[in-house]
């Protein structure tokens, strides 16, 4: 370029001073690699050495690295795949040397270079904020994959390979993978960001130098845990390591379970178990961003999927609205300081975290839902919350252009020195050198809009965290210990007769059982959950101004019982006019089975348990069937009704209590789904059994089908959905369905074409009445003509079977065949003409009134009908 061009560059770039005095300093030591460069490369050059005090030093002891502001390199962003291809170049022959020292360092060179030309492009406005973040995250990603590899050959020569055994106990590889989160998880990071990480294994197990086998297992060297712990130390190390030629990346790994006091590496069993039993809500949000980084990709995919349900919940409750709002409180209080708040464009009002927070706590609550809200980038979140109208357009538009502009804000402030900063700094000189970098004239005109921005998104913020009512205390005692005689008259004023064993269940409940250590966030949940508990049980009170019968109740606890019951009474009013509930189905009660309706009723009946010290015992049970303790707070604190479902299902039935006790996720299912409200014939029925024909095990197919559906009967019936003869006729429609699907599973593993003989009900099959825990009164008729009947005996014994032999499943029904013509002497099946013969000449009068409700059921329809017709005319007496 001419004397005159670089001088109208000087004279336009936003720090003129600076500028001259690092290009002086580059004249001496790159003063031939300073020609070659055209017009663009000189603009993007004076841009640099305005914006960046850092990168022009590093230039001066680097001039060769002007190549990297060549308009061709400039114009496009990069690629992972780009990236990779030149570092393989570049390291290859090194790494093929066995000198990984110098591969390591040659990495460090080229980050360097990189970062170089990608604050070329930003500065000289070649890309917008999403394009430099996602060049950004690229180069991360592929330098943190080139170290993993060189530091996970280095231990596997020094220490050996790790194995794990598979289902079948056979020896594989241990797959491990790192995973990385916030802004490097979100492809957002800036140009000082730590990396934000943490490292996941496949399998506990144990390493080897050579790989193990069925016949010989060599001694191993140490466990895969402590294999993969000295793995990511060695890895953290030489990425954040300072040498002559820089670093990569600071290394943050107080995201991973239990922070800094945790392993550094945990299997993918102990994540699991973890975010199940302790996650808390900000983990959920800083799961929104976790992404592969390196190593096993289909292991990353694995930690991914398990925690998909974690990350974003069918449902939640919107209590995690004020948690949130606490968490950013804290942050301004502690972290921040007041007279930090308008000058940290990260942490301060209105800031990128606010926006985060903004977007996230919207994605925790709603994206469980609405899959296409599951994006871990701010910007593309933003349009899609508000194509579901979570955000207003106008919202969505004004959070995205202050998130542009403040991460623009930000990777100036942080290229200046290289230094991870995000306040805006108090002397002249350098606010109005940031205020020319962000294309303003002057600081106030750049503070305009900065406050301009921050304004719009503190706005969102406050409407959608502030606007939240704080929850109102319980009432209840602060804590256990030391409060037994308190808690013992809140439960006697609430009913319960054993007041030890109450107490200690429900401590057991908040606090879990001393063999096994709980959250303070499932403690919290337990808490929120023990006033609807409560407020369920017979009140001392009731509606006469006595006071209960329990001696020195504090005032606190007196306060506590009644707004127990308001938050009931309101509870219930706001379900009746909004005709459903926030969080979870509506639920009708009524009280059972005194009062029956065809209809769901129109209010929320006043319900009272029984037995409220029996309830809180199967409660006890039910918890720990279910075996995550988190988890299942989780869904009650987001369903109520749901949880109070299940203690009506306690105190109402045994039976149902005892089969939800057994299998604790049928009533899950059931709620969560609908299910529970339909109402199904037994054609309906039968057809969704005829899914279960290619089960290699037809006893536990049809004894879990059955198992589900009368657990949806008894719910049904429970909260009021059927009348007492609904909930007969469905019962009965489940029976006729399961004996027709077992005829036809027998018929299919004999290869019968056509059913061999009518199944007839008796009793209260016949008359469409079974009950929970009725017997089938039933027989078998055949064809008058047949020739098959030895054969016939053993279908049928199968048919009896296949419904009521006792499996580790239980059984479907006991079958009760002692109705049929001779009772237990007579044949199993018998010819319709010899049923006949029997009825008119030999049966007793309580045998011919029974067939008043023989009614045919399954099997052969011809032959049924033909007995329905001569049962009719035996019982009819008028003839």
């Amino acid at each position: 370029m001419k004397k005159t061009d670089w001088q109208k560059l000087l004279k336009a770039s936003a720090d003129p001073s600076r500028a001259k005095q690092i290009l002086d300093s580059l004249a001496i030591t790159g003063n031939a690699q300073l020609k070659k460069l055209s017009a663009g490369s000189g603009r993007a050059l004076f841009a640099l050495l305005s914006g960046s005090q850092f990168l022009g030093e590093w230039l001066v002891a680097n001039p060769a690295s002007l190549s990297v502001l060549e308009p061709g390199r400039l114009k496009y962003p990069r690629r992972a795949q780009g990236f990779l291809r030149e570092i393989e170049s570049l390291l290859g022959p090194k790494l093929t040397a066995g000198d990984e020292a110098g591969a390591l360092a040659e990495l460090r060179r080229f980050k360097q270079c990189e970062m170089l030309r990608i604050a070329a492009r930003d500065l000289a406005r070649l890309g917008d904020v999403v394009e430099i973040t996602r060049e950004l995250s690229a180069l991360a990603d592929v330098c943190l994959s080139v170290v993993l590899k060189i530091k996970q050959q280095q231990i596997r020569q020094k220490c050996g390979r790790p194995f794990h055994r598979d289902a079948e106990g056979r020896w594989q590889p241990t797959p491990f993978c790192v995973i990385g989160l916030g802004k490097l998880g979100g492809a957002e990071l800036n140009y000082s960001s730590d990396v934000d990480l943490v490292f996941v294994y496949g399998d506990e197990g144990d390493v080897f130098y050579t790989r193990p086998d069925a016949k010989e297992t060599p001694r191993p060297g140490m466990s895969n845990h402590q294999f993969f712990c000295k793995l990511a130390e060695a890895f953290t190390a030489e990425v954040s390591r300072a040498t002559g030629d820089g670093f990569l990346f600071r290394v943050d790994l107080r995201l991973r379970p239990d922070g800094e006091g945790g392993p550094m590496a945990r299997s993918l069993e102990s994540y699991e178990n973890f975010y199940a039993e302790w996650g808390q809500t900000w983990e959920r949000m800083m799961l929104i961003k976790a992404r592969f980084v390196a190593g096993d990709e289909s292991l990353a995919s694995e930690f991914l999927e398990m925690i998909q349900p974690f990350r974003f919940p069918r449902s939640i409750n919107r209590n995690i609205l004020a948690e949130i709002a606490g968490i950013k409180d804290r942050i301004e209080n502690e972290v921040v300081g007041g007279g930090e708040l308008k000058r940290n464009v990260k942490l301060g009002c209105g800031g990128i975290r606010e926006i985060e927070f903004i977007v996230q706590s919207l994605q925790v609550l709603h994206a469980g839902n609405s899959p296409f809200l599951q994006l871990p980038q701010t910007l593309p979140c933003l349009e899609k919350l508000a194509q579901y109208h979570l955000l207003s357009p106008d919202e969505a538009a004004q959070i995205g252009a202050a998130y542009r502009f403040l991460r623009n804000v930000e990777h100036r402030l942080q290229m200046e020195n290289n230094l991870q900063t995000h306040t805006l700094p108090a002397e002249i000189p350098a606010l109005l050198r940031l205020a020319r970098l962000m294309d303003f004239p002057s600081p106030d005109q750049f503070e305009e809009a900065l406050q301009m921005h921050t304004a719009n998104v503190r706005s969102v913020y406050d409407k959608l965290f502030k606007s939240e009512v704080p929850s109102v205390p319980s009432g209840l005692p602060v804590t256990f210990e030391g409060a037994e005689t308190e808690w013992q008259q809140l439960l006697a004023a609430r009913s319960f007769r054993e007041l030890d064993k109450a107490f200690f269940l429900l401590k057991e409940f908040a606090e879990g059982p001393g063999y096994v250590h709980v959250s303070a966030r499932t403690t919290e949940l337990a808490r929120q959950l023990i006033p609807r508990f409560l407020a369920l049980c017979p009140n001392q009170f009731q509606a006469s101004s006595r006071e209960p019968s329990v001696p020195h109740l504090t005032p606190t606890l007196t306060r506590a019982i009644k707004k127990a019951d308001r938050d009931r009474k309101a509870d219930a009013t706001s379900r009746s006019k909004a005709g459903d509930d926030a969080a979870g189905p509506v639920f009708q009660y009524v009280n059972f089975p005194e009062k029956s309706s065809p209809e769901p009723q129109t209010g929320a009946a006043r319900v009272v348990l029984s037995d409220p010290d029996r309830v809180l015992a199967r409660l006890d049970s039910y918890i720990s069937a279910y075996g995550s303790r988190s988890a299942l707070f989780e869904l009650w604190n987001n369903n109520p009704k749901l949880y109070e479902l299940l203690l009506l299902l306690f105190d109402r039935s045994e039976f149902l209590a005892e089969t939800s006790i057994h299998s604790p996720d049928l009533i899950d299912n059931l709620v969560l789904t609908g299910r529970f409200r339909q109402r199904k014939s037994a054609p309906m029925i039968l057809k969704e059994l005829r899914f279960g024909r290619s089960d290699a095990d037809q006893f536990l197919w049809l004894r879990r089908y059955h198992e589900v559906e009368r657990m949806r009967l008894g719910l049904r019936d429970i909260i009021g959905l059927v009348s007492f003869e609904q909930n007969l006729a469905e019962l009965s429609a489940l029976a006729d369905a399961c004996l027709q699907y077992a005829c036809e599973a027998v018929q299919r593993k004999h290869k019968i074409k056509s059913p061999p003989f009518a199944i007839i009900g008796l009793g209260k099959l016949g008359g469409e009445e079974i009950t929970y825990g009725s017997d089938l009164d039933l027989f078998f008729v055949a064809d008058s003509k047949t020739r098959q009947l030895p054969m016939l005996q053993k279908i049928a014994v199968e048919i009896k079977a296949l419904l009521s032999r006792r499996t580790e499943e239980g059984i479907a029904y006991q079958i009760d065949a002692r109705l049929r013509p001779d009772g237990e002497k007579g044949l199993l099946v018998q010819p319709l003409d010899a049923c006949e013969s029997y009825y008119r000449e030999r049966a007793r009068l309580w045998e011919i009134q029974a067939l008043s409700r023989a009614r045919y059921v399954a099997g052969d329809s011809k032959t049924g009908m033909r007995f329905e017709k001569l049962a009719s005319t035996l019982a009819d007496f008028s003839a």
